[in-house]
């Protein structure tokens, strides 16, 4: 706690060793990455083809003028993104593909509008005003204040996250009975032989546990649910203490784990981008 309050009320001049942040720029640009692969297959390059419902959507949002736009533009935008969140990683003009690789977050939000998306798109917004992001995969050992203000941003941008998220499943009835988990598990049951084999693997002895689709959660479930609710609330807590940070960023990293086991295609991105910002936290 103490760097980050020294930072904001020093006016953003406390030094922070650059490496925090590129650290962050490598494992937000693998996230982007990651995800903007994702969005271009698995039928996603398909997206927009032949009057699906996609163009439905989209013409109903914002106009058939505009769907004319997006039908040109969709591919080359899936190509671009990609080859921006692999020059951001690869730290090849830092600054100039974190701009791109944001514009290419928000250009999938016209279609698919996630918050999740917004945060990585905010994250990235910090990283392009950073003054040293590095470059390649090497990680400077200077101090300065080039990534003070970035640096700042990127770890409220994280605590943020964590209690608003918490915040919203203590006030979900659903989630809070664990009725979200053993629907999502039982639904996915139901359905398994349609997808794909790493869509839906999880143990069958889990599943038989936390399954369920008559309104009635399993206790495993319901425990499953709250343990969630209690680590977002203590991880950004915990995060904030040196003492209790190491304690903090290994049940973030399990929770993000579960994540992204839970729902690969749609949490893997953001766990990578979550825990990545660890490493602005790494300040004593």
């Amino acid at each position: 706690m103490s760097w980050l309050w020294e930072a904001i009320s020093s006016g953003f001049t406390e030094p922070t060793e650059d490496w925090h942040l590129q650290a962050v720029r490598i494992m937000f640009g693998l996230a982007c990455l990651a995800k903007f692969v994702h969005g271009a297959t698995g039928g996603g390059w398909q997206r927009f083809r032949n009057d699906d419902i996609s163009s439905y959507l989209f013409a109903k949002s914002y106009g058939t003028r505009s769907l004319q736009w997006m039908l040109r533009s969709y591919r080359p935008a899936l190509i671009t993104r990609i080859i921006a969140a692999t020059l951001l990683t690869a730290g090849i003009c830092p600054r100039l593909f974190a701009v791109l690789t944001v514009l290419g977050l928000f250009f999938e939000m016209l279609f698919i509008p996630r918050s999740l998306t917004f945060f990585m798109a905010c994250t990235g917004i910090a990283l392009a005003c950073a003054g040293n992001l590095g470059s390649g995969f090497s990680l400077d050992d200077s101090s300065s204040t080039d990534n003070t203000w970035a640096q700042v941003i990127v770890m409220i941008l994280a605590l943020d996250l964590y209690i608003n998220t918490a915040w919203l499943k203590i006030r979900s009835p659903q989630f809070r009975s664990g009725q979200v988990i053993s629907q999502w598990l039982a639904s996915g049951r139901q359905i398994q032989y349609l997808l794909p084999a790493w869509n839906y693997y999880y143990p069958q002895r889990l599943v038989a546990l936390m399954a369920t689709n008559d309104g009635n959660p399993t206790p495993l479930a319901r425990t499953a649910a709250w343990g969630t609710i209690a680590l977002e609330f203590l991880i950004p807590i915990g995060l904030l203490n040196e003492v209790t940070r190491p304690a903090a960023i290994a049940a973030g990293i399990g929770m993000h784990t579960a994540f992204a086991g839970l729902l690969p295609r749609h949490l893997a991105a953001y766990s990578l981008c979550s825990t990545g910002a660890y490493f602005a936290f790494l300040n004593s």
